[in-house]
C-alpha cells in the first residue's frame, strides 16, 4: 500500500468542550508539544495566557469566536499525527487528525474520531483541510 503524506481526517462536534479537546489530544498525542502561550491572544484585552488550558478555556467559553489550534508530537509518533481543533464562530468544533499513512489507516482514524465525538459527520481530504465557513456549513457539506 502506498504511503500518503498529509491525509486530513475532520469530524464535526456539536458544541465546544475544553475537556473533550484535552481528552482527545492526550489520547492521540500523549507526548504532545504544548502551544506557545503567545499562539493567539484574547479578543477583548492585551492580557496573555498563563497556560494552554487557560487559552483553550477562553475560546471555549467565549461565544461567537473563531480560533484554530494545532498540536504536534515529535517523538513516538510513527504516523506523524498532528491534532487540530477549529472552534467556529457558531460555537461548534471541527476536530482534525492529519496523518501520513494509507487510505485504510485514514478511514480507521476518521471512524475512531467520529465514535469518540458521537458524530456521523466527517470527511477525509489530502494536504489541505476541507473548506467551510463555520460549524453549520461543515455539517451541511459533509453530512
Amino acid at each position: 500500500m502506498e504511503l500518503i503524506k498529509d491525509i486530513v481526517c475532520q469530524v464535526y462536534f456539536d458544541g465546544k468542550s475544553t475537556e473533550k479537546i484535552f481528552e482527545l489530544l492526550n489520547l492521540y498525542l500523549p507526548k504532545y508539544e504544548p502551544l506557545n502561550l503567545d499562539y493567539t491572544s484574547r479578543m477583548d484585552s492585551e492580557e496573555g495566557f498563563s497556560s494552554n488550558k487557560e487559552m483553550i478555556n477562553y475560546f471555549v467559553n467565549t461565544d461567537h469566536i473563531d480560533q484554530t489550534f494545532y498540536w504536534n508530537q515529535y517523538i513516538d509518533n510513527p504516523n506523524k499525527i498532528s491534532f487540530g481543533v477549529n472552534i467556529t464562530d457558531d460555537n461548534k468544533t471541527v476536530f482534525s487528525l492529519t496523518i501520513d499513512g494509507t487510505i485504510t489507516l485514514a478511514e480507521i482514524y476518521l471512524n475512531d474520531l467520529k465514535q469518540r465525538l458521537n458524530s456521523d459527520i466527517g470527511v477525509i481530504t489530502f494536504v489541505n483541510p476541507a473548506e467551510y465557513e463555520n460549524g453549520l456549513d461543515f455539517k451541511m457539506k459533509y453530512e
